[in-house]
């Protein structure tokens, strides 16, 4: 039992004073931020650790208590291990440097355990590349499972006098209770204080043995183990050989040992992995791996290509279908800051702004770039809307809106009724206007297939606007600033009107909520996640409508809500911006553009 009344899950071998001593420097802040635990071989050091982590990682543990991310390090690099601790942390870090910067600039104390630190693929290493650089944030403690002398042990400085719990110490097991434990179990309490040898466990286990392939054995059945066994002798061994060459053994095996291998290489293929890498770290199934490898190598060379292809013979969940990978395409159009499926003129595109504000368009079948948005005036934006009138409306990153006519004005709202839709909205929103000052907009989404709608608006209040029959109808629908915003159109029965719109918006609360604005909004989210929203797309297909949202911590999420169906994808990347075109979910991210198969 905890000090505070909650119940921990049992410790056995007459552990319980090591376990009150954990938790007493968890409960003291004004402790070390380094707590190592230390002891012989046997000693059961990975034991406590597990325990604390599975008494310390729920919702319900107190703030001082909780640990943040656990990152079992054997095996582990550098890069594996910022992957990890990036994927618990809802981030996306492919280096030490951003993963170390996303932490600082959180306020929030971070508590991590790393246990097996002695069996990191390099120990000192790790140490030296991640975890005492980390311990230099006042916020960060860290609770590691490093013997004294060791590699690691000896590779800390920040905090140059940790805690220590050596479990070879006796004051940290019950003696009585260490027999009655070894007892039941047939065990030799004259081992008192090391659980291991009280078994019988060898004290020094000895090195695995790497297995034999057998000559003639096909490489893609041997089963994830034994792959995962051959990628870990290849790179102790430094050459992973035959294993590089096969895209599926990538994808079949456990990736951490994968990543070990190819640290090293500079072919596309493990180029591709380890962009991939946040995507894979923690993913179980190799079909899933297979398809995030898959949706990297698209766009690349011939090489790429032909993995690309061999990857495809797996089932997969879901499939790339082209992309457009910084350093990979000659043509890749910049960081995709905002996006939008096309309507009117631009009908069967998307349209893609990067940081400097210049529009391209893109075939969304193919992704073969059309065209650009005459943009009078470029600046950095952080929305983009086209209507069904092909009006292209821009919302740069100070709020303020802009409309670019089509050469050819459509019937409807264009572009006179648009502009006095947008300064009726601006006005409601807290005085912007598409020649005024910021007034807090911070999204904006078109309704591409419902002719004569104007555009509607997120503001930093975390209220929506949509404009209709001449007046703004506005919800508040977030705690805290809309991040995205996006709409389609549903048809409607015949007692109703032929078409009805619908509104999708993510919060930086880490909701989606859904909005039909000429009715109440749904009561609660449609879905919530504990970091902010960084993109949504919503569309309408013949088994109802389907909405996507992207969240910081790279997860894409689509919902089918005519049968209730959910999908899950990670590209490895970051997506700051989404678009639905039929069934193709066309994904803008820091290092590209991918259009992704949602087919069901």
């Amino acid at each position: 039992m905890a000090r505070d009344g909650r119940r921990m899950p049992p410790l056995e071998a007459g552990r319980r004073p090591a376990g009150l001593a954990l938790l007493g420097w968890l409960d003291d802040l004004r402790a070390p931020r380094l707590c190592r635990v230390a002891g012989p071989p046997g000693a059961g050091k990975s034991h406590l650790l597990a325990w604390l982590a599975r008494g310390c990682t729920t919702e319900t543990v107190p703030g001082a208590r909780r640990i943040h991310a656990v990152l079992p390090a054997a095996g582990a690099t550098v890069r594996t291990a910022v992957w990890s601790l990036g994927r618990q942390l809802d981030l996306v870090a492919h280096a030490p440097g951003p993963l170390i910067e996303a932490i600082a600039a959180d306020a929030r104390p971070t508590l991590l355990c790393v246990p097996e630190l002695d069996a990191a693929e390099d120990p000192a290493g790790l140490v030296t590349g991640l975890l005492d650089p980390l311990l230099r944030l006042p916020g960060v403690r860290l609770v590691v499972e490093a013997t004294t002398g060791g590699a690691a042990a000896g590779a800390f400085t920040a905090v140059p006098a940790p805690a220590v719990l050596d479990l070879g110490d006796p004051q940290w097991t019950d003696r009585a209770r260490f027999a009655q434990w070894a007892a039941a179990r047939g065990g030799d309490a004259a081992a008192y204080p090391l659980p291991g040898p009280a078994l019988g466990t060898p004290a020094a286990p000895s090195a695995p043995v790497p297995p034999a392939v057998p000559a003639g054995a096909d490489l893609r059945a041997a089963g994830e183990e034994t792959l995962s066994a051959l990628w870990t002798a290849a790179a102790a061994g430094g050459d992973p050989g035959p294993l590089a060459a096969d895209p599926l053994l990538y994808a079949l095996a456990r990736p951490v040992p994968v990543t070990a291998a190819v640290e090293r290489r500079d072919d596309a293929l493990a180029r591709a992995w380890r962009a991939a890498g946040p995507a894979l770290i923690e993913e179980p199934d190799p079909a899933v791996r297979a398809a995030v490898l898959r949706t990297r190598l698209l766009g690349g060379d011939a090489s790429a290509a032909a993995a690309a292809s061999v990857l495809a013979q797996l089932p997969v969940p879901w499939s790339g279908r082209w992309a457009r990978w910084e350093g990979a395409d000659r043509d890749w159009p910049g960081p995709a800051v905002a996006i939008t499926a096309g309507a009117g003129p631009y009908l069967s595109q998307v349209l893609v702004s990067d940081p400097t504000g210049a529009v391209r368009t893109f075939d969304a079948a193919t992704g073969r770039r059309v065209g650009a948005v005459v943009v009078p005036s470029p600046r950095p934006l952080r929305g983009l809307a086209a209507t069904a009138g092909g009006s292209v409306v821009l919302l740069d990153a100070w709020g303020r809106a802009e409309l670019v006519a089509p050469a050819e004005p459509r019937p409807g709202l264009e572009p006179y009724g648009l502009m006095t839709a947008l300064d009726a909205v601006g006005s409601v929103a807290g005085g912007t206007t598409p020649a005024g000052d910021p007034g807090g907009l911070s999204a904006v989404a078109a309704i591409g297939g419902l002719a004569g709608s104007a555009p509607a608006f997120g503001d930093e209040a975390g209220v929506v606007h949509w404009y209709e029959d001449g007046k703004v109808v506005s919800e508040r629908l977030h705690h805290g600033p809309v991040t995205a915003l996006a709409g389609t159109a549903l048809g409607g029965g015949p007692l109703s009107d032929p078409e009805i719109p619908l509104l999708v918006s993510g919060g930086f609360d880490g909701a989606v909520r859904i909005w039909g604005p000429r009715s109440a909004p749904m009561p609660e989210p449609s879905d919530r996640r504990g970091c902010p929203v960084t993109a949504v797309a919503a569309g309408a297909t013949a088994a109802g409508p389907v909405v996507a949202a992207a969240w910081s911590d790279g997860l894409v999420r689509v919902r089918y809500l005519g049968g209730g169906g959910v999908l899950d994808l990670r590209t490895g990347s970051e997506v700051w911006s989404l678009a639905l075109a039929g069934t193709l979910l066309v994904a803008g991210m820091p290092d590209g553009l991918a259009a992704v198969d949602t087919r069901r």
